[in-house]
């Protein structure tokens, strides 16, 4: 069951006992910015070795945020199944070089990975980083085979409010991007194969109603990213994927998540929802596990063997069928 507080996997990270103090304004979320993502780099050790990195690749030069990405690209002949990999940190707050190591051993396993830094909230609300994610999925498409990787072989997965965006990404191109900035690749056709949804943020309503050891900030999170007058949003399907009508155009999804972790009650949400519309859907609970603790296969015996459980199920997705 969940902890008490947000402290349990913030130490685990950080590899010291950290005595988290809940925020009370959106102001607070943003002064921590910065500490809450140092201890995601500082896990950015012992890397594994692949055959090229490209930082600071520019997505989209215009616009109303310049989204950028790392895309790492492994060993071999190729062409490469493909990785949209999109990071967590509740709208607010993440980035590219805090998943370095988890997307380059994903990159490592046989994928290219596209690692992306999207514009992040108060200072961008919804829906900017969605149109981020939907940008970078679009620019795969028409860009990638540059990087020795196969459009037609594309995946995307992320954690926390990475996965999050990671469903909303896949029902903005499967079904309606209705009210997004598509910018210079508006209708670009995009189709995923799979989607990995780790500890994933899926029903805003739920976060709200049953924040677990996140009580009393949920709504905080929330209101950086929809902004004061969220309660009518919260149901959008962009927002809270789970009350999409089309889950049915969703691809085959992975869903993982810890039996400690305070969004157990999201996954399983989702999972039943999308096998009532009849998606073929795995689901993973992984025991003695708490939230982002796929970073930490040091600290968290199952986070090793969970990682290849993701890869061979990507590889059985993302097969070449010709």
């Amino acid at each position: 069951m969940p902890h008490a507080n947000m402290g349990n996997w913030r130490s685990q990270i950080s590899g010291e006992k950290i005595d988290y103090t809940p925020v009370r304004s959106v102001e607070e979320l943003v002064a921590r910015r910065d500490s809450g993502a140092s201890i995601f780099t500082r896990l950015n050790v012992d890397m594994p070795d692949i055959a090229a990195n490209h930082e600071k690749v520019v997505m989209r030069p215009h616009g109303r945020s310049t989204p950028t990405a790392e895309i790492y690209v492994p060993h071999g002949d190729g062409p490469f199944p493909v990785l949209l990999h999109l990071h967590g940190g509740g709208w607010f707050t993440g980035s590219a070089e805090g998943e370095r190591k988890l997307a380059m051993q994903f990159a490592a396993a046989g994928f290219v990975v596209v690692n992306l830094d999207y514009a992040l909230a108060p200072e961008n609300p919804f829906p900017t980083g969605l149109e981020d994610c939907v940008y970078a999925a679009r620019w795969i498409v028409r860009n990638i085979a540059d990087y020795n990787g196969d459009p037609t072989r594309l995946a995307v997965g992320g954690g926390s409010a990475g996965g999050n965006l990671s469903a909303c990404t896949i029902l903005a191109l499967h079904d309606s991007d209705e009210g997004l900035d598509g910018a210079d690749l508006a209708g670009v056709p995009v189709k995923f194969s799979g989607a990995v949804l780790q500890f994933a943020v899926l029903d805003v309503p739920l976060w709200l109603h049953e924040p677990h050891y996140y009580a009393g900030t949920s709504e905080i999170y929330v209101m950086s990213y929809l902004g004061m007058n969220f309660t009518d949003r919260i149901r959008n399907p962009l927002i809270s994927p789970v009350y999409s009508p089309h889950l049915s155009k969703m691809p085959p999804v992975y869903l993982s998540c810890g039996d400690e972790d305070a969004f157990l009650s999201h996954t399983l949400t989702m999972a039943n929802a999308l096998t009532l519309a009849d998606v073929p859907t795995t689901v993973s609970i992984v025991e003695g596990a708490d939230h982002e603790f796929l970073k930490i296969p040091n600290i968290v015996a199952e986070a090793g063997p969970e990682r290849e459980r993701i890869v061979n199920w990507l590889h059985r997705h993302l097969k070449r069928t010709s």
